[in-house]
Parts: structure tokens; sequence; C-alpha cells
């Protein structure tokens, strides 16, 4: 028998699924309800959901709230944070299939002890989504109350000040076994982008040796950054696969292989060049800084020829 309209949906969904039924409400909003392993289970949820919305969801596990609050924050946020919350789901594992109503505070607790060996940006990252599941579930009276609020982070503490690579450390790098891990670090100690801008670059030009893009400043976005020599094979495997790594992976990445945040690559490069006798003027047009003097103001016309010339000065 079809369901009336406005009842709801449930689809089934490919692949090989613990819970592959897909329950929707019905309306112009259509929010997932729930996953379920039967129809028959799904079936009742959805019958269950019109009875009383919202009620069938005081037996959906943290995992189906999280998939609810992730559909909703697509609308609002980008692909590279969307990649961390996905990122911190995965870290939060103990709980995926228990009931969201059946957590307490020291379920959330372990989750976040567990974050300890992690840098400050993962840790963040769980609390966010821990906080993120609970408040949708709060809103929406699936739970009465919010224990994720009462977290204590827990994460690997701060290195100091960011360091530069020393030429052992960067020799290091060239001495690894080949990696995406590898190929992201040398492309940022010899171009100067910061990580978030190389992982949202997609204009990458291996004929002209250049690559496009940029954020923050208004010197900073849109820039051209000429391709240094050495560092040709691993832009051409970047641009071929594409971006392979979200901030947070790469960020542990770096931190297991070399001890160093994402922003040392950026202190590294400019503190090189500037040991080389870059042009300063040059150097602030290849990292997106803003000229501070009247003279810099008025010299802007850098052509990609003395940019190239400069960036080759890494030697």
């Amino acid at each position: 028998m079809r369901n009336p309209n406005g009842y709801g949906s449930i689809t089934k969904l490919t692949g090989k699924r613990r819970r592959p039924y897909m329950v929707r409400t019905g309306g112009k909003k259509r929010e997932v309800i729930g996953y379920y392993a039967t129809k028959k289970e799904a079936l009742q949820a959805l019958a269950e959901y019109n009875k009383n919305p919202y009620d069938v969801s005081t037996h959906s596990t943290f995992a189906d709230i999280f998939v609810m609050w992730y559909h909703e924050k697509e609308r609002a946020v980008g692909t590279n944070t969307l990649s961390s919350y996905q990122a911190a789901f995965k870290h939060c594992s103990d709980i995926h299939d228990r009931a969201l109503c059946d957590l307490r505070l020291s379920d959330y607790q372990k989750i976040a002890d567990s974050m300890s060996n992690r840098s400050q940006s993962s840790a963040n990252n769980v609390k966010i989504v821990l906080n993120g599941v609970n408040t949708y579930a709060l809103k929406h009276d699936i739970i009465p109350r919010d224990y994720s609020q009462h977290i204590i982070l827990s994460y690997a503490p701060p290195t100091g000040k960011h360091k530069v690579f020393t030429a052992e450390e960067v020799d290091a790098v060239w001495n690894m076994p080949d990696s995406t891990g590898r190929d992201i670090t040398l492309i940022l100690l010899y171009s100067g982008w910061r990580i978030s801008e190389l992982l949202e670059i997609d204009n990458i030009d291996i004929e002209a040796m250049t690559m496009t893009g940029g954020k923050k400043t208004k010197a900073g976005r849109n820039r051209i950054v000429p391709i240094h020599h050495r560092i040709l094979p691993m832009v051409k495997r970047f641009a071929a696969l594409g971006r392979r790594m979200t901030y947070n992976d790469y960020q542990e990445w770096l931190m297991q292989h070399t001890g160093h945040l994402c922003h040392d690559t950026r202190h590294t490069f400019i503190s090189l060049m500037q040991s080389a006798g870059a042009d300063h003027v040059c150097l602030e047009r290849i990292v997106g800084h803003s000229s501070k003097g009247m003279t810099d103001l008025v010299y802007t016309h850098k052509s990609i020829d003395e940019l190239r010339e400069t960036i080759e000065l890494l030697k």
C-alpha cells in the first residue's frame, strides 16, 4: 500500500551496509530519521515517527544523529570543514552504535581522553562533533540533556612557537619513502603556500610551471607562485591525484613524521628565502603578504620571471 503524501519514505541504499534502510520524513525538508537493518524496522520507525515526530529518535544511535547533523551542516560549511568532521567522527567509533539517549558524560569524556596524544585541532574537532550532535538532538527533543557540554578537552601540548625546519630535517623529508604526506610537505617547503591554500588549489599549470590560488588577505588571494624545479614531480602527482588528505590528516602525518606543525613549512620557506637574499617585494608577492612601505605599495608590478628567479634561489 502506498504511503500518504507527506508520510515519509524508505530507501534501500546500495553496497554492503549493516543498516541499509534509510528512513526520511515527508514534506519539503525530508530529513533523515535514521538507518535500519531490516525493512520491517524501517517501517516501524516511520510509523512511530508519524505518531509522534522525533520519539523514534530516542532509539537512534550516535551515528544516526551524526548523519542528520552532518547533512544539516553541509549547507553551511565548506568541504574542508566537512572532511574534518568526518575524521573526527571516526575517533568516536566506540559510541557509533550506542543509542544517543543512553550516553552520559563519562562516555564522551572517554572519547576526549583518547585524543590526548593527538593535535589540538584534532581534539577540538572531536569536541565540535560531540557538541554538534548533542545540540542537534536537544533541539529536536531527542535527548533531555546535553552531557557533552561538560567535556574537559585533552590533547597533545603545543610545541610552542612555530619553528623552522633545519637543513637536516629538510634532507630527512627528501629521503622519506614516496607518500602523499611527503609530497605535500616538499611542495609547502618550496612554495610558501599555507596548507589550507594548497588543499583547495585547483589551478596548476604544469607547462607554465605555476600554481595560482590563495586566500585570507587581498594580497594573498589569486596569487601566482612559480613551481620550483625540484618539486615539479611532486606537483605533477598532486595535480593528477587531487586532494588526498584533509587538513587534520596532514597535520597528524606531519607531527608524527617530523614533529612540526603545518605552518612551520611556511616559516621555513620565508626564512630560507630571506637567507638566500630574496628581494623582499618578490617574496611578499609569493607568500601573499601585504606591502608595508610606501615604496613597496608603488612597486608592485613584479613579473613572473622575477618571481621564478626568486624562488629558484632555494638550492
